[in-house]
Parts: C-alpha cells; structure tokens; sequence
C-alpha cells in the first residue's frame, strides 16, 4: 500500500493541471476573503445614521417605528460583538473560499482517476497491482492527502488575513472559541470528503473532459438551481420550513452548513445542526465511494 500511495503522488506531482488549481484555489479564496471582511465589517460597525435623531416630520407612531428599528440594528451590532457572535463572523472568515475550494479538489480527484483512462495507464497499473481495491484505496488516500494541502494552504491564508483584519477592527481573533475552531476543523473533513467525491465520479464518468465539465456545471450552477427551486417550492407551493431545511442535503450547500455559513444564505430558516450536514457528506461519499469501487473491480480496464 506505501508503494501504491507513493505512486499515486507521483502521478499527481507530474500532472501539470495541479499547480493551475492551486493558483485558482488561492485566487478564490482572496475573493472570498474579500467579500468576508467587508461583511464582518459592517456586521461590527456602527453606521453613523443609528445615531442621528428622527427626521422632522414624523409623526409620534412613526418616530417610534424610526427609534425601534435603530435599536434593533444596534442591538445586533452588539450581538456580534459577544464571544458567540464574534466567533460565528470568524468561523466564516477562517473558511473563505470554502465553496471553489472544495470545486478544485473535487476535479484534481477526477483527473486523479480519469488521467489512467486518458493516457491509457489504467491497464498497466491493474496488471501491477490485480487486487484492483487497493489501487482505488491508494487513490482516495492520495485524493485526501492533495485535499489536505489545499486546506492548509486556503487556511494560513484566511488565518494570517484574518488575524489582521480583526486586530484593525479592535477585537478578538476568536481563534481560542471552540466555534471557530470547530468550523477550521470541519472543513478540513469537508474537504478530504470531496477528493472521494472526485474519484468517485472520475470512476462513472471516464471520460477526462467529459467528467469534469460536467461535475464543474452541476457543482455551480446546480446546486444554486436547486437552492432557487427549493425557494420557489416555499413560496408558492409547500409554505413549509423544511422545504428550505432540506438544502442541507445537497452536498456543495451541506459544506456550507457544515462551517455555519449557510445559515446567512437562508434568512430566519433554522437549519438543522452542523452534525447533519457532516452526516450527508459522508452518506455520499460512502455511496460514490463505494460505487466507485464495485465498478472498478467489475470493470473491463483494456
């Protein structure tokens, strides 16, 4: 198995997309901080018009309505400002660039299992090694070794940013609060996860091109069709909570949930615990894991 795994390594060492899906994986992850801090922060600040009296004119119902709304948005601010709250901002900005993230090593993990077919290896490597399990073993330990790196790397990235950009606004880091540090850990099993997502999917789908363009649109564009159809399903149809809830189940939004910034996308919805989410993570991957390894076994290589 050690010769297996080191094999596999240097198959992914010497492809030269990896280092192209790490650049881009570092690029989206950028964005996000981006788009994460300037959330944070207008989460922690206090707008100057929170503090400016009602407006001439009013009168007394709606100079209450004025004065309730502000205290409501002030009360929020200062929510975030609690240890609960300061983590739940921080968890969401230690885990920028989650959902592209997640996209690379899901493709990195196709061409992992679709390069044997395309450059015609696959036969030579279960000649190598007969007991054909063991090969896709070695390929899902070296798919979660490459997701590992991906982590890490996005990680020290939103780490380093986010250790800033929380010293500049005046308050903690939340990095001892169990919230953040539970989200930085679960996404580095969301991330393990896709990479058997990716073989999975490289197994049915052969084709290089043809696996990854098609898991690339269905990880972007369907799953936001999904969540849109979900929503029309709540307003017009089924006027029922779990109808959004049942988001949790797709596996792009369940990675989401999982690090808690789901919930921002979904309004007052209450979701379901993060455990949910890790347990239809690990659904899938068991079932595309599996199928994967029956079809391999059973497949004719030549």
């Amino acid at each position: 198995m050690t010769r297996l795994i080191r094999a596999e390594l240097i198959k992914l060492r010497t492809t030269n997309m990896w280092w192209i899906f790490l650049i881009c994986s570092v690029a989206f992850v950028g964005l996000a901080l981006l788009i994460n801090t300037a959330q944070a922060d207008s989460e922690l600040s206090t707008p100057d018009y929170l503090n400016e009296p009602p407006p001439p004119g009013l009168s007394d119902d709606d100079k209450a309505q004025y004065l309730a709304n502000q205290q409501h948005e002030k009360d929020s601010i200062a929510q975030a400002h609690t240890g609960v709250g300061l983590a739940r901002i921080a968890a969401n900005v230690y885990t920028s660039g989650q959902f592209f993230g997640l996209m690379m090593v899901m493709l990195m993990a196709i061409l992992l299992i679709t390069n044997e077919f395309y450059h015609q290896t696959a036969t030579a490597t279960f000649l190598a090694t007969p007991k054909r399990t063991k090969v896709i073993v070695a390929k899902l330990i070296t798919g979660a070794a490459m997701a590992f790196m991906f982590w890490l790397l996005a990680t020290v990235i939103n780490l380093i940013v986010g250790a800033i950009f929380f010293s500049a606004e005046g308050v903690g880091n939340s990095l001892g609060h169990w919230d953040a540090q539970q989200a930085i850990l679960l996404n580095l099993l969301v991330y393990a996860l896709w990479a058997v997502f990716g073989i999975g999917i490289g197994v049915l789908l052969r084709s290089q091109i043809g696996a990854t363009i098609t898991a690339a649109v269905v990880y972007t564009i369907g799953t936001y069709a999904a969540l849109i159809v979900l929503a029309l399903i709540r307003e017009y149809l089924i006027k029922e909570d779990w109808v959004l809830q049942a988001a949790v189940y797709i596996p792009p939004l369940a990675s989401e949930h999982v690090v808690g910034s789901l919930q921002g996308q979904m309004g007052d919805t209450h979701l379901p615990a993060r455990w949910v989410g890790v347990v239809v993570l690990v659904g899938w991957a068991v079932v595309l894991g599996g199928i994967g390894t029956l079809i391999t076994r059973k497949r004719d290589i030549a």
